[in-house]
């Protein structure tokens, strides 16, 4: 357990690295002299082959084989450019891609496309396959496929690279709404950002290029029991979209940890009986009331952007690999991840850091932070629980800032898993991994298990704050 003197010299330390890393960045893009901004979106399938060898589902437990294929999976492209700066942002239908990937992806799409800005997130999905490594056959054998992976880079960069080909001026219509109902907390205490924001790219004559939806929910309608490969909710949620307003549509997952889930939902249908859980019946309903949302809000309070500025900028950020079943993992491969000791790469495999990439890609009127990993609504919208849990390890914790409130635009969100996945991002003072256990509880609620470490967030939120300064 890491000492809170130890915390603030890791803080001290990566002030010091995130304060000359912003001062060397070069000046940013702004508004062009009132140009449009240009758009353009695309799709590739990234669904796995069955035929070669055994799918490794993941998500839930290990050795969890897929059977068969109810619905493809995507990488979605959405590309946007002032003229001068071009940034393109992936989705894929997955539990997450490490670092490592979006970068081979990044210099496999600058060569084929000049100098452009890529941002790769992943939905999050537990029907898909295991692309970290965690849900192989048993626990210390990882269930990636490297020919699959190689197959996601290349599908990564085709469509970001056709959606730059597809680049044209659009107008951007921006709304946000509630989904009441549709989200349940797997954990104390209940902070659930239901918040629902959409942006459609409309061009001169009317036609929609595609839809961005940001929303937070795990897309694991299907429960641990499914072996279809399925995209989940976003599936719904995408085909609803595009059913309705044409284009292509991009699913991203937002601020899921905690835990966000469709899980242990109690839904009706249009009859007013039962949607049984962990179904396919259930992802229909959760998608496509998500889309619906969406579209209603498009229409009711959808706000034409004038503003033509595009600016991105990410920045590395070191933090403390504390999980010792994540550095086990990494120790026998199971985590293809590289370790380093401060800023530099370990000389051996016990090395004491991760790094990983923070972000924020402002488009004309909205603003988002790309955050790697699965982080707490609590840390983005606030409601950090005060006072603390006494249960709760580290006593008298600092309360971490809300990430929104660091935003100035009139629009924000997060965007979740982006250009990363180290997992769970939780509230330090939240932090309960020791007894007595917080809510008088008899063991630890689900979460730090599959987080890097109780050092995470403060450290995340630091260096959001000088990234955004």
């Amino acid at each position: 357990m890491l000492r809170p003197r130890g915390i603030a010299r890791r803080l001290n330390r990566a002030a010091t690295t995130l304060v000359l890393a912003v001062l060397a960045w070069p000046a940013l893009a702004s508004a062009n002299g009132g140009e449009p901004l240009q758009f353009g979106f695309a799709k590739r399938t990234i669904t796995p082959s069955l035929v070669d060898g055994p799918v490794y589902l993941a998500g839930f437990d290990n050795d969890r084989k897929a059977t068969g294929v109810h619905d493809d999976l995507w990488a979605r492209a959405v590309a946007v450019s002032d003229g001068r700066t071009r940034v393109v942002v992936v989705s894929v239908d997955l539990i997450g891609v490490f670092l490592a990937d979006v970068e081979k992806a990044r210099a496999l799409l600058r060569e084929a496309t000049g100098e452009v800005s890529l941002a790769v997130t992943s939905t999050h999905n537990h029907e898909g396959p295991d692309t970290m490594g965690l849900w192989g056959p048993g626990r210390f054998t990882s269930g990636v496929d490297p020919g699959y992976l190689d197959r996601v880079r290349r599908a990564i960069v085709e469509a970001a690279a056709e959606a730059l080909g597809r680049l044209e001026p659009a107008r951007l219509v921006v709304a946000k709404t509630r989904t009441p109902g549709l989200i349940i907390d797997g954990r104390l205490p209940e902070v659930i950002d239901d918040e629902l924001v959409v942006l459609q790219a409309v061009t001169s004559d009317g036609r929609t290029l595609g839809t961005v939806v940001s929303w937070g929910s795990h897309p694991e309608a299907l429960g641990g029991e499914n072996t279809l490969i399925t995209a989940d909710f976003p599936h719904y949620l995408n085909r609803r979209l595009e059913e309705a307003l044409g284009g292509t549509a991009v699913f991203l997952v937002g601020s899921i940890g905690g835990l966000m889930t469709p899980l242990g939902l109690e839904l009706e249908d249009g009859a007013g009986q039962p949607i049984p859980g962990d179904s396919f019946a259930l992802a229909r309903a959760v998608g496509e009331r998500a889309a619906t949302a969406a579209i209603e809000a498009l229409r009711t309070s959808g706000q034409p952007s004038d503003s033509n500025v595009v600016e991105y900028r990410t920045l590395r950020v070191f933090v403390p690999l504390e999980n010792r079943l994540f550095r086990l993992a990494t120790f026998l491969g199971v985590l293809d991840r590289k370790v380093y000791s401060g800023s530099e790469p370990a000389t051996t495999v016990f090395g004491n850091d991760l790094q990983t990439e923070i972000g924020v890609l402002r488009v004309a009127d909205v603003e988002m932070l790309l955050v790697p990993g699965e982080i707490y609504p609590e840390l983005v919208v606030g409601g950090i629980q005060d006072p603390q849990d006494p249960g709760a390890d580290f006593e008298a914790a600092p309360r971490e800032p809300a990430l929104e409130g660091m935003l100035t635009a009139e629009h924000r969100l997060v965007i979740g898993l982006a250009n990363d996945e180290i997992g769970y991002i939780l509230p330090r003072s939240q932090w309960d991994t020791a007894a007595p256990f917080a809510y008088e509880r008899d063991e630890p609620q689900y979460g730090e298990i599959n987080s890097v470490g109780p050092s995470t967030a403060p450290l995340l939120t630091h260096a959001f704050t000088n990234l955004l300064r």
